[in-house]
């Protein structure tokens, strides 16, 4: 069963929310990778444009026929999986799975996307967008810069007194580590697609899931403790890497949870910036 969400933000300010359910002829979501094709009432599909954990549908007609149940200002369309998965379309709907250990934050981190219109702060992962943001353009999302003019940084008001622009931080290590993770993980991804591809027994793809999940939740905790350790941790400049770019690109904090796994608040820009949303929809 896939459940959808409607949330309506009233005038005193309040979000009062709603949920509808309805029924799929089939258990499960697409796995294209894997084999695996479900009948569901959304249609949704992990490997959507191409990469592995990236959530969405294209029925369009299905979401809104059935946003139509409420009155609504966003949708989060949630799907039962224990997969790693979501995506965010601004203005549009997020995705995300519920049935794994990162379910609060992917609903949190594609909210972000799909609510305010806030961009992936992280760089290292493989993303289907390859030059996303071109050279030379500042990007329109209000947490990411391309820093074409220091004197004039878009979050000016929020930076720490006297802090350098760009920051330098310790970058070089945490790409180290982290592009490490990267290829580990898109082993240990492969592995398991490989193994439902063959009919693997269930157990089998279950240890490979199990792997998979523990890995993957130690080196967020690795990365956690990495920015809470960097004398930059709490304060707002210009980080280099963002926006799926190791270069050119800037943040506005070490980290975020439009940067990085786990249970983290948005930075001061990212609050900032869906505080300005809220207060449209509330005016």
């Amino acid at each position: 069963m896939i459940h959808h969400l409607s949330c309506h933000i009233n005038r005193n300010g309040k979000t009062d929310s709603y949920i509808t359910a309805r029924r799929t002829a089939d258990s499960g979501i697409d796995e294209p990778r894997a084999g695996y094709y479900k009948h569901t009432s959304l249609n949704a599909t992990f490997n959507s444009l191409g990469s592995e954990r990236y959530l969405l549908t294209e029925d369009n007609r299905a979401v809104r026929d059935i946003a139509a149940v409420v009155p609504y200002d966003a949708i989060c369309i949630m799907v039962n999986h224990n997969r790693y998965g979501g995506g965010g379309i601004y203005n549009l709907f997020c995705t995300f799975t519920t049935d794994n250990q990162w379910s609060d934050y992917l609903l949190v981190h594609e909210f972000g996307h799909s609510f305010a219109g806030l961009a992936d702060e992280y760089y290292t992962s493989e993303t289907v967008y390859s030059d996303f943001y071109p050279q030379g353009v500042e990007p329109l999302e209000a947490n990411i810069t391309a820093l074409l003019d220091k004197s004039s940084i878009k979050w000016k008001p929020f930076l720490t007194p006297g802090i350098e622009i760009p920051t330098p931080w310790e970058k070089e290590s945490f790409d180290k580590m982290d592009l490490k993770w990267q290829k580990q993980r898109r082993e240990l991804n492969n592995k398991t697609a490989r193994l439902k591809r063959m009919n693997a027994q269930n157990e089998q793809i279950k240890e490979a899931e199990h792997e998979y999940a523990e890995k993957d939740r130690q080196h967020a905790n690795n990365v956690s403790d990495y920015m809470k350790k960097s004398k930059y941790v709490g304060k707002v400049g210009a980080f280099e890497g963002a926006g799926y770019a190791s270069r050119g690109l800037y943040r506005p904090m070490l980290d975020c949870i439009m940067f990085s796994k786990g249970n983290k608040p948005f930075c001061k820009v990212c609050a900032a910036a869906i505080s300005d949303v809220i207060r449209i929809y509330t005016n």
